[in-house]
């Protein structure tokens, strides 16, 4: 199947056409996506939900189920019922994505595109996160996603068919795909979406020239002039005319559908309204789509853009995108935020984009435009992946809120930043590895030894440094992101180790559970008469206080109360499992080569931690800092951890917050804002006279925004929002240590300064 004008090099064009492009691409996806896809246990937010309407499926007594279009949850319960292994549902996933990049690839190749640049299109339809969590994490839509795709290739090469024969067939198959993109994702975005978007389609007009370059750099998508087009089949104006009644009419149903629609689900609209946005509907706006589409696009929204705005041979991707974009929002205004089902027109332009700002046949000026477009995009998503990295590391998982994502557990906003960063820096290679054009030449000795170099590098270069940056970002996210985030999420590994004890014999049979309500338990977790309800916190101590061993899982939030408990009660308490972010495996021994893991040692000592700078601060008679040190030398756009030692003298309100910030004049701060005492892991009104606790924070030094030089160390401690906690020592404007007192309402107190390079 092709979709380009026949060009004069069949013979090339045999050897790498779109099926082997397309396979090449699908099997690189699947050995990214396939491999070790069960290591990681289901995520117990997004993914026991699908478990769960597999199993009742099968047979299984359970109520309570969401409603959920019926081909993703059929494939799903299929792969169930073969392997009997939970973690299959991530298997129909998988081959969709699989299928999208190589259809990306193929589609990129019948446009004309280069056999290089069509490969760079699956391999952008491979990094997209939005790819990446839908192979890897049974989240997302990409069955119904592959079906819709399919049907608007099938019904674009059906409109471009020569022979009424094969265009029937292609048109046959394509509706087919449409039905079955229906019981995926439903009229919106099942049956309006690809016939409109195959309706759309067109040749692209050649708008390049067949100027000859130095040394063959001129890529075959920018260097063929195609010859004169088939004369089209008498079918295609009917065909047409179909393709547009039948958007026309499927948008029509929907329309109606979803206007008449309640608080319950229409399995031909493939969703319910979302209850939040059906009472605050203006907490969404029409430009959330884009927002949504940006994230799963990371960090490529600005290349798929630039492609968007100057299509050339991706003009009718382009086209579908945009269709595309504008339907998808229009549905989560009533649906929510969902998966945006773009990835092969938005690999395809990507690619485009990228060829058109290597191609030396672009102008020098929209090269260097196009070039400081992309990297400032590039730039701002590694901004935005510091400040919410839950919107790219967990992109399709329903929202819980940035405070509950586990960044700083996962490093994922150094690792996303990182990415951004790496893609903004691959753009700039490619850019200086490309190829010059013509009058690309200067006067200056210089300038021609460049221009020659430039000239003489291989034609595949750029192309090989943007694949490295996608391979790695498929790499890092989806094999070390994603399964990391699953640990997280899942009772897999805290239960198995349980398990695991409890066949040895170090730990009881049973186990307590102490208001954990997580459906992972179920899965992963004994049977229920191997549990022990634990309702209260009395309860749960009393199971811990008996000579016996015992275990039980605890809600994190739970552990400085029962540590406090241990404490006083003088029994042992360990942590055996801290992998999962919501939920800890607890006992009262410590099981043959188990480590304790209680996250609160880290935090609470009986003699004070050695730290660089002593100072001598007290608030209000409720604490004192003793001393303080931040990592040295501190480099703008870095990273740098920040240390205090403080010394309880009683418990503290709950809320309590601290202020350590670099400051030099009223301008130039470094880390301004309050934040959470000893990392909220030990809150302060559990606090006893006597502790010694570590404060530990990291801090990013801006770039741009604070100047070099010194900078005096200022330190003040929040009771409420409005108030902070009075200075009590020193007495008077200055102290012990070179301490400085700023009198106040807000008080402050400078103990120190440090340079900023």
């Amino acid at each position: 199947m092709t979709l380009a004008p026949p060009s004069r090099s069949s013979t090339a064009s045999a050897r790498s056409g779109p099926g082997a492009l397309a396979l090449v691409s699908g099997a690189v996806a699947a050995l990214v996506l396939v491999p070790g896809y069960g290591a990681h246990g289901l995520w117990s937010q997004g993914e026991i939900g699908a478990l769960q309407r597999a199993q009742a499926a099968l047979g299984a007594a359970l109520s309570g189920l969401e409603r959920s279009p019926w081909l993703p949850d059929a494939l799903r319960t299929q792969a169930l019922a073969l392997t009997g292994d939970p973690a299959a549902l991530r298997l129909p996933g998988a081959i969709a994505t699989c299928a999208l990049v190589a259809l990306a690839a193929g589609l990129a190749r019948a446009l004309g595109f280069s056999a290089t640049i069509s490969l760079l299109a699956g391999a952008f339809a491979l990094a997209f996160p939005l790819s990446l969590t839908q192979g890897r994490i049974a989240v997302g839509d990409p069955i119904g996603e592959l079906c819709s795709a399919a049907a608007a290739l099938l019904l674009a090469a059906a409109l471009a068919a020569a022979r009424p024969t094969r265009a029937l067939a292609l048109a046959a198959a394509g509706a087919l795909a449409v039905g079955l993109a229906v019981t995926a994702s439903g009229l919106w975005l099942g049956a309006a979406l690809p016939l409109l978007a195959a309706a759309l389609w067109g040749p692209a007009p050649s708008s390049m020239s067949s100027e000859t370059f130095p040394n063959g750099h001129a890529p075959e998508d920018m260097s063929e002039q195609p010859d004169a087009s088939p004369p089209p089949s008498r079918v295609q104006r009917p065909l047409r005319l179909v393709l547009v009644a039948g958007a026309v009419a499927a948008a029509g149903v929907a329309g109606w559908l979803a206007w008449n629609q309640g608080e319950g689900y229409i399995p031909a609209l493939g969703a319910a309204k979302d209850l939040v946005l059906r009472e605050r509907p203006h907490v969404r706006g029409f430009h959330a789509a884009l927002e949504d589409c940006g994230y799963q696009l990371f960090p490529w929204l600005p290349l798929v853009l630039l492609g968007l705005l100057q299509p050339g041979r991706a003009r009718w991707p382009a086209l579908w995108f945009a269709v595309g974009l504008a339907l998808a929002s229009a549905s989560s205004l009533l649906y929510g935020p969902r998966a945006v089902p773009l990835t092969v027109p938005a690999a395809v332009l990507a690619a485009a984009a990228f060829a058109r700002l290597t191609s030396a046949r672009t102008p020098a000026a929209a090269r260097r435009l196009a070039l400081v477009l992309a990297l400032a995009g590039c730039w701002i998503f590694a901004k935005d992946a510091r400040r919410t990295p839950s919107r790219v590391g967990a992109a399709l998982v329903p929202a819980r809120g940035e405070h509950n994502y586990p960044a700083a557990e996962l490093g994922a906003a150094d690792l996303l930043a990182g990415l951004a960063s790496g893609a903004a820096l691959a753009l700039l290679l490619a850019a200086m590895f490309s190829a010059p054009g013509p009058g690309g030449q200067g006067a200056s000795n210089m300038s021609r030894r460049l221009f020659q170099l430039r000239t003489r590098l291989p034609a595949w270069l750029p192309a090989a440094v943007v694949v490295a940056c996608l391979g790695r970002q498929a790499w890092s996210y989806g094999r070390v992101l994603l399964p990391h985030t699953s640990e997280q999420y899942s009772l897999l590994r805290p239960l198995s180790r349980w398990a695991e004890w409890s066949a040895a014999g170090a730990l009881p049979a049973t186990l307590g559970v102490h208001r954990v309500t997580d459906p992972g338990l179920d899965l992963y977790g004994p049977p229920a008469e191997a549990r022990v309800p634990l309702t209260t916190r009395d309860a749960l101590a009393t199971l811990l206080r008996q000579p016996a061993p015992a275990a039980a899982l605890v809600r994190t939030s739970e552990l400085a109360s029962l540590h406090q408990t241990a404490r006083a009660g003088k029994f042992p308490l360990h942590v055996l499992d801290a992998s999962n972010r919501d939920i800890l495996l607890v006992a009262n021994t410590l099981p043959p080569g188990a480590a304790d893991m209680n996250p609160i040692g880290r935090v609470l000592f009986d003699e004070p931690p050695a730290l660089a700078h002593q100072t001598l601060l007290r608030f209000d008679d409720y604490v004192e800092v003793i001393a303080w040190e931040w990592d040295e030398p501190l480099v703008r756009g870095r990273d740098v951890e920040l240390r205090v030692v403080l010394r309880a003298l009683k418990p503290m309100p709950s809320g309590s917050k601290i202020t350590v910030r670099l400051q030099q004049g009223r301008l130039s701060r470094v880390n301004p804002l309050p934040h959470d005492l000893v990392e909220n892991l030990y809150p302060p009104q559990y606090w006893r006279a006597g502790d010694y606790l570590l404060h530990r924070f990291r801090v990013h030094v801006p770039t741009l925004e604070i100047v070099p030089g010194p900078h005096e160390v200022v330190i003040g401690m929040r009771r409420t929002e409005s108030a902070n906690y009075k200075i009590t020592v020193p007495e008077g404007e200055t102290g012990e240590h070179g301490v400085r007192v700023f009198a106040g309402a807000h008080e402050f107190a400078v103990v120190g300064e440090v340079q900023v390079w």
